[in-house]
């Protein structure tokens, strides 16, 4: 949970300095992908999948050290995972702010949340495509983690 704090406390200083440039960029950009009928999106998706991956990679390893439940080997492992994860969340979530979303605003902010909730992205990316009831404890833990760290992020869950 730490992690996700401290990227949630680099994210409100970045945000500021982003705003303008997302305004500007979102104009522009939607504009080049009228004009280029879509296929402006396709190099820019394909940033997106590669950053997308690289979060959930980050976010497995991060749950992997942890189901280890040796204390000294998931803190060894959660520092270079946070000193990598950290800065890549707070980019892909400047990145998903400054690309155009093309009136898909609930694509845009499932990217934001995966990125705001990063070392539990997996977590989220996991529950928010779950159709199955949460019928063990441990899902039930991790589910109840990951509330958390969106409260954390300041979501608001109902």
């Amino acid at each position: 949970m730490f992690a996700c704090r401290i990227l949630n406390i680099l994210v409100t200083p970045v945000a500021i300095v982003t705003i303008p440039f997302q305004i500007v960029t979102t104009a522009v950009g939607g504009c080049l992908v009228s004009c280029s009928l879509g296929l402006l999106l396709l190099p820019l998706s394909a940033v997106w999948a590669v950053l997308l991956g690289l979060l959930l990679g980050t976010s497995w390893l991060w749950d992997l050290a942890e189901r280890l439940r040796v204390g000294a080997i998931v803190a060894l492992a959660h520092i270079p995972l946070a000193v990598i994860g950290i800065p890549l969340a707070l980019v892909s979530a400047v990145y998903v702010a400054l690309i155009p979303s093309m009136g898909e605003i609930e694509s845009r902010h499932t990217k934001m949340y995966l990125c705001w909730v990063w070392p539990f992205s997996l977590d989220y990316w996991h529950f928010s495509i779950r159709t199955k009831p949460i019928d063990t404890p441990r899902l039930q833990q991790r589910y109840d983690r990951l509330l958390r760290a969106l409260r954390v992020a300041g979501v608001h869950i109902p």
